[in-house]
């Protein structure tokens, strides 16, 4: 059985990843919420990065996702990758970056 290591402890990751501040993005106008260093939803936590890049984790879906680039992009390639992931494990997906939400 593979060991488990932790970068944080349990009690520190939960601070982490419960909202911080939350609000109207002043900048893009959707709803967001951030914890401690990145945003975070219903399905997880995450941060992307100039030029498309995407590293987060799917507290939802039990899984993690990174993807770097080597190219500027917008994040539609992170959306695709994640959604085919998803999909392969039986998930709903994710709306891309830009999309209504479900049932808007």
């Amino acid at each position: 059985m593979a060991a488990t290591y932790r970068v944080l402890s349990p009690g520190m990751l939960a601070e982490a990843v419960s909202p911080q501040c939350s609000g109207p993005d002043r900048v893009f106008g959707d709803e967001n919420a951030w914890g401690l260093g990145f945003g975070i939803s219903d399905d997880g936590y995450g941060m992307g990065g100039l030029g498309g890049s995407y590293g987060g984790a799917s507290t939802a879906g039990g899984y993690t996702v990174g993807f770097v680039t080597g190219s500027v992009g917008s994040h539609d390639r992170v959306d695709t990758l994640e959604n085919t992931l998803r999909e392969c494990l039986g998930l709903t997906p994710i709306p891309a970056t830009g999309d209504p939400p479900p049932g808007s």
